[in-house]
């Protein structure tokens, strides 16, 4: 299990899930906090809090994927960190696993209002490998490439930039992957329902003028 585990514990890999976490964390924040009111009835339909905890979940989640997402990204205090995304990514996941077992399917407002993407299996997976991967970066406590290594660290634990480049590079296509995939899905699926529609439209109408 350990000869399993080893790949992930590897500095270039925990520095890549700690930015692609970073990123998408510091997004989901900033899209929320550009409309909190839409974020507010979103939390409402998820309908799995209390109401009297809506509001104050709804004005604090927002402020915490910034924080928690800017400090990943500068890889600062990165254990901590880490460590509280999971309980953010774990609650996304219950509340989206509890919806899923209600059969209810609405926009899961993951990334705000500026994604469509529906309560559904995708969702639920993205953001129960979110919380694995926040978990990897907690327990790797890595400072390869973090400011951490400044403060706490030693010179080791600061590579060369041709070493960082290609790991940034890869996470910022992961992060535009897991932002915008959902995005085309949606777009997909509207135009497939338009195209329905206007097939069910011409039937109508030929229908109709044939009668």
């Amino acid at each position: 299990m350990t000869d399993f585990l080893d790949p992930l514990r590897q500095a270039h890999v925990l520095l890549f899930l700690r930015l692609l976490l970073g990123g998408l964390l510091l997004i989901a924040g900033v899209t929320k906090l550009t409309d909190r009111a839409a974020f507010y009835d979103a939390v409402s339909d998820y309908d799995v809090l209390p109401s009297s905890l809506t509001r104050p979940f709804a004005n604090v989640m927002p402020l915490a994927e910034v924080a928690l997402g800017s400090l990943l990204l500068l890889g600062l205090f990165t254990v901590p960190s880490a460590a509280l995304a999971v309980p953010l990514f774990a609650a996304f996941s219950i509340a989206i696993g509890v919806n899923m077992v209600r059969g209810r399917h609405f926009d899961c407002h993951c990334f705000g209002t500026t994604t469509s993407d529906s309560v559904g299996w995708g969702a639920l997976l993205r953001s129960v490998l979110l919380a694995i991967a926040a978990v990897y970066v907690a327990a790797g406590a890595s400072r390869f490439g973090a400011l951490d290594a400044l403060i706490f660290g030693t010179p080791d634990d600061l590579p060369p930039v041709s070493d960082i480049i290609p790991v940034v590079f890869a996470a910022f296509v992961a992060v535009d992957l897991l932002f915008l995939v959902p995005e085309f899905a949606a777009i997909r699926s509207a135009f497939r329902e338009r195209q329905a529609g206007h097939a069910r439209q011409a039937h109508a109408a030929h229908s109709g003028g044939t009668a």
